[in-house]
């Protein structure tokens, strides 16, 4: 009667060791990493403020410089609206998430990203780089076809 349970026991054993072998087999040697929560942009309103500023700078500068011409000016009303859509649609989404929360860059702390901490300077510097270079790539323009007299 006893050798059978402890037969019975070193098959329970085996069982458990095998079992236990296959699962460290069946384990992923990595994991991806996994996002940190969404906690929504967390730029301050100044920024986007600016952004939209260099934008609109950009459309204004480019109606003037090309005058009064009707295929411009549809060119440029459909840029507009692709423009509008393009922050309308961050703007909703931002919004799907509930109200957010004070940018940490207005209560002077530095913005957490997926690369590091990010101080305001870096922050403001890294997203109107290209706003900016629009703006002045448009002012650029008005001042070529102000300065370059039309022959007619």
């Amino acid at each position: 009667m006893f050798e059978q349970q402890s037969i019975v026991a070193e098959r329970e054993t085996d069982v458990e060791a095998e079992v236990h072998s296959l699962e460290s087999l069946l384990q992923p040697l990595a994991t991806a990493p996994v996002a940190p929560s969404n906690a929504g942009f967390q730029l301050p309103r100044k920024l986007w403020i600016a952004m939209l500023g260099c934008y609109a700078t950009f459309f204004a500068a480019i109606a003037l410089a090309t005058g009064g011409s009707g295929a411009a000016r549809f060119a440029i009303i459909v840029s507009v609206l692709y423009t509008a859509m393009y922050f309308g649609l961050a703007r909703i989404g931002a919004c799907q998430a509930g109200p957010e929360g004070r940018s940490p860059l207005d209560e002077g702390k530095k913005l957490s990203t997926w690369t590091g901490m990010m101080d305001k300077n870096a922050v403001y510097s890294q997203v109107l780089i290209v706003p900016v270079a629009v703006a002045l790539f448009g002012i650029a323009i008005l001042f070529i076809t102000l300065a370059i007299p039309v022959s007619g």
